[in-house]
């Protein structure tokens, strides 16, 4: 009888879902963002549960916009993840182990460059 399970690292957790089809740019979110806290935790809480976030915060003021980017940018530090600047007013905002199934670069790459 085991009492401990043992830890798995990102690769081992990532590579249970490689025989999904659906890899992470199938799983992007794009959004215009909005001063809207509660908009924002929702956002959130699909970033934490696998899904990538491009959000652009052209719309709003500094103010605004500074305060959205660092709550998006902390929360992705929190999830162990990494920040993507696509342009001056658009970020990726993923989990690292979103990033291991190569998807969501070829998807920054074919983007058009401002």
């Amino acid at each position: 009888m085991a009492l401990f399970k043992r830890k798995t690292n990102d690769y081992e957790t990532a590579s249970r879902g490689l025989n999904e089809s659906q890899t992470a740019a199938d799983k992007l979110i794009i959004e215009q963002m909005k001063d809207d806290d509660e908009f924002a935790a929702k956002l959130v809480d699909n970033l934490k549960s696998g899904s990538p976030l491009i959000l652009n915060f052209d719309g709003l003021g500094d103010f605004a916009a500074n305060k959205m980017l660092a709550f998006f940018a902390g929360a992705t530090y929190a999830c162990e993840g990494k920040t993507v600047k696509i342009n001056e007013t658009t970020y990726l905002f993923a989990r690292r182990v979103e990033f291991l199934d190569g998807s969501l670069q070829r998807f920054i790459q074919t983007l058009p460059k401002k």
